[in-house]
Formats: C-alpha cells, structure tokens, sequence
C-alpha cells in the first residue's frame, strides 16, 4: 500500500473491509487506472472470442483451448469464456471513452478498435449462424435472454438488442423471454412478443438464440420438443447438445 493521503479517510471505511491491496495516487493516474483496467478486460473477451472463432473453424474444441491457456499465469482463467461478447454500462463506455480522448490527439488505437469491432460483429455471427439452420423470413424465433448478464434487469447495451434487430431486419417475428428484464427490454426495442416463461418462448418457435446465460435456460430439455423445429443455437454455452435438437455453438 502506497502512502495515506488526505483522500484516504474517505475510503477508510471500505479499506479496512478488504485485504486487497489499495493504491493511492492522483486523481488523473485513477482515471486512467479505471478506463485502463475495464478496457483490458472488453479487450480480453474479445480476443478470445476471435481465437474461439478460429478454433470452431477448424473443428478445434474451443473450450478445451481455453481451459489449457488459462493454466498459463500471465493469461489466467477469467474472461476467456467466448460467447456473443460483452455489454452493460462499463467496458463499452469506457472503450469507446479512451478511443475518442487519444484520437483527438491524433492516434488511432488499432488494439481497443478491434476489440470493439470483434464485439460489435458477434450478434451478427449468432444471427448468422442461425440462418444456416433455418430460413428466417416469415418465421417465428424465440431470443432467451435479455438482459446483458445475468442477475440483473440491466439492459444496457445488451447484445439482445442488435441480435433482436438483426432478426428483425431479415424477416423473423421474435417472441423473448427473461426472467427480470423484460418490462426494461420494452423501452430498448419494438415490435417484440414477451413470453411468461421460456417454455412459453420455445412453443412452435422455428428456431431460439440463447443470448444471456440464466441458470434456468440450461434446466431446460422437453422444452425444445413444442418447437416447431428445434433449432437451437447458444450464444452462452448454455444448452446441453442432445438428440432431438440441432444444437449450434457460436464459437464452439
């Protein structure tokens, strides 16, 4: 721990609840610290869900490759779980909040623009993938899940909501289900039917993307079976694959 400030009794509280370590420094090294610290972790999820990408390509067990780099301890295990990428109210922020500051001083930063980029691409990949498995137009498919991250009715740049208006655009009648978001999903998009429950959402679909990984989405099993065809295609790693349904990873 650095030295005590006179900002320090501020934090002294919450300081002497935790044996993590504190760093006191200056207020503009702090900023930094936040924009810094959330833009390496968006910037990580990414880079997994590329490398996870190129692993499905190649029939290579992405999961499996993950695990293993994770063991490495200048990786580590968190955030290298791939899916159809980050969202709230934190990384994309505060990403885009570095990427406009240095670009009015006249650089371009290649790494944070990408991370970006590769997240804003995944909805599409999901909505992609599903459309190789059924035709879109005209049908009905259900989107489980909501809100950005589960635990929580936080809608904010959630990936529900271009993979909602990306199915939309191609056609598709979407009727969705969360177990809190719902009534906050209202104020984010048009034109949805809301479900009471996922069983609900899955009756007659043509086909459902799993978008937010809620625990009770991965109980779900003879659920698929009132599909009008059980095509089911998992932004989270959250369905268990089965006979009696085709079962699509995004990245696995």
């Amino acid at each position: 721990m650095l030295g005590r400030g006179v900002g320090y009794a501020v934090f002294e509280p919450l300081i002497d609840q935790t044996d993590g370590p504190v760093v006191e420094t200056d207020t503009r090294t702090a900023e930094m610290i936040k924009y810094a610290n959330n833009s390496f972790l968006a910037a990580k999820i990414s880079l997994i869900n590329d490398i996870e990408t190129i692993c499905k390509e190649h029939g290579v067990d992405a999961y499996e490759v993950a695990d293993a780099i994770g063991l490495d301890d200048r990786i580590g295990e968190q955030f290298l779980r791939s899916g159809v990428g980050w969202g709230g109210s934190c990384f994309g922020k505060d990403v885009r909040a570095i990427i406009a500051a240095v670009s009015e001083a006249g650089y371009e930063p290649p790494l944070l623009t990408a991370a970006v980029e590769v997240n804003e691409t995944q909805p599409r990949r999901l909505v992609d993938l599903l459309a190789t498995h059924c035709q879109l137009k005209g049908v009905q498919i259900a989107v489980l899940g909501l809100a950005f991250k589960p635990g929580t009715d936080d809608m904010r740049n959630s990936q529900a909501i271009p993979v909602i208006q990306q199915l939309q655009a191609r056609g598709a009648s979407v009727t969705a289900y969360d177990p809190v978001a719902m009534e906050t999903a209202k104020t984010h998009l048009d034109g949805v039917t809301y479900a009471d429950s996922a069983a609900d959402a899955l009756a007659d679909a043509d086909g459902v993307v799993v978008v937010t990984d809620w625990d009770e989405f991965a109980a779900l099993d003879e659920e698929f079976d009132a599909m009008a065809s059980p095509v089911v295609v998992d932004g989270r790693q959250t369905i268990e694959r089965r006979d009696g349904i085709t079962y699509e990873g995004l990245t696995w």
